[in-house]
């Protein structure tokens, strides 16, 4: 990491406890336009350390974009609705109500806290997250990039509806899609890795060079 590289810790109010996060910025202040990072289930490495989330970070704050990373509930340092209850038996029962309006409530309150530091945001979810991310297209980001949905477990037709600019990111050996990549409009651009499967073990610098080079474009026919 650089020198001139700072990485903030932040406390993140949420409608019932804080949310633990990280501001990542180079300059001295925060800039206009940022990225929101949702990390993948937490069950399965969801977490502000997983491999992917910190290559994605590492390469946007390269860019000279902030990025807020942040742990849903339960996880690290953020609040625990059931402290006694273990982070799988808890995660668990939030697998089989299914709707996940508490994490998505989170997410909306990390959405809300995000633009005290920029106004407009790229908006980035990584498996699980590009689930929880979908349900913040109320926020208005203004860029949306989904890597490796899992398409097949998770409820993704909104997805078909957005118009604003998109990157959908898959890996040809993930088991989680199951050919749905049909739902995401012809209006994204896609990318799809080989011989790698849904967790990019030692392919992160290619999906983060792939978001780095989306927003980039991005950026220019924004302006």
């Amino acid at each position: 990491m650089p020198p001139d590289f700072h990485r903030l810790a932040v406390s993140i109010p949420g409608p019932e406890g804080l949310l633990e996060g990280n501001l990542w910025y180079a300059e001295d202040k925060p800039g206009r336009e940022g990225v929101l990072l949702c990390p993948p289930h937490p069950l399965l490495a969801g977490n502000m350390e997983n491999n992917v989330v910190q290559a994605v970070a590492d390469r946007c704050a390269g860019l000279g974009l902030p990025v807020l990373l942040f742990n849903y509930r339960g996880v690290g340092k953020s609040f625990k609705p059931e402290p006694d209850l273990p982070l799988f038996e808890y995660w668990h029962h939030l697998d089989q109500e299914g709707s996940f309006s508490s994490v998505i409530s989170d997410s909306q309150a990390v959405m809300a806290f995000c633009r005290r530091y920029f106004q407009r945001v790229h908006l980035v979810g990584y498996s699980f997250g590009a689930f929880i991310a979908l349900n913040l297209m109320d926020a208005e980001p203004i860029t949306f990039t989904a890597i490796a949905p899992p398409l097949a477990e998770r409820n993704f037709s909104r997805l078909s509806t957005l118009s604003l600019p998109g990157l959908l990111i898959t890996a040809a050996e993930d088991t989680l899609l199951k050919d749905r990549t049909d739902l995401a409009p012809s209006t994204f651009q896609r990318l799809v890795l080989r011989d790698t499967d849904h967790f990019f073990l030692g392919r992160e610098e290619e999906v983060a060079q792939a978001v780095d080079g989306f927003i980039i474009g991005s950026l220019l026919s924004l302006k």
